[in-house]
């Protein structure tokens, strides 16, 4: 199977790869043959669309040329990982089925944010205010109640401005905010 897939490796192996950070091959199950493609970031770029890769007959079981395909690709993988060692995600599968993955991509951790008075200098008054409705603690929105109520549909002084931003500053609940 691999050698009939070897001028998809070799197309691979000759392009400018460095902007992308995944790798789908894609199998597809055509009238007569199995075919291959190679997808790069979600059909950013792709090889073999319009002149697909065979792979084999039809007459071989797709569960077969999904297992060898499988080998193919992670023998090749392996031998020349120099190519594909930039890649956060390498899988393979047909069109209309499960992905099956070589690398997997990582999760990456969600970057934490901590907000400032100042982060909310430039908010108007209403953006402000429905801001404070939304991201200030229970405890500070019980605090500060009575003062709320005053602040919808108003506009804030610079005072009253500030005066509010650093009480969001504070009171910000995050984990409202991150979820």
């Amino acid at each position: 199977m691999r050698d009939r897939i070897e001028s998809l490796f070799a197309l691979i192996g000759t392009i400018d790869k460095q902007d992308y950070t995944s790798l789908l091959f894609n199998i597809y199950e055509d009238e007569d043959y199995y075919t291959i493609e190679a997808s790069f970031d979600d059909d950013a770029f792709v090889i073999g669309r319009e002149d697909p890769f065979i792979v084999c007959e039809k007459s071989t079981p797709w569960e077969k040329v999904e297992t060898d395909i499988g080998h193919a690709l992670k023998s090749e993988i392996k031998e020349k990982e120099e190519v594909y060692k930039q890649f956060e995600s390498i899988s393979y599968g047909f069109v209309d089925g499960d992905l099956h993955y070589i690398r997997k991509p990582r999760k990456k951790k969600k970057e934490i944010v901590h907000f400032t008075a100042d982060d909310f200098k430039d908010y108007p008054s209403h953006k402000l205010t429905a801001w404070l409705s939304v991201y200030l603690k229970e405890e500070a929105k019980e605090k500060y109640k009575m003062n709320m109520m005053e602040l919808m549909f108003k506009e804030l002084s610079e005072e009253q401005h500030k005066f509010w931003r650093e009480i969001l500053a504070e009171n910000f609940d995050y984990r409202k905010y991150n979820t």
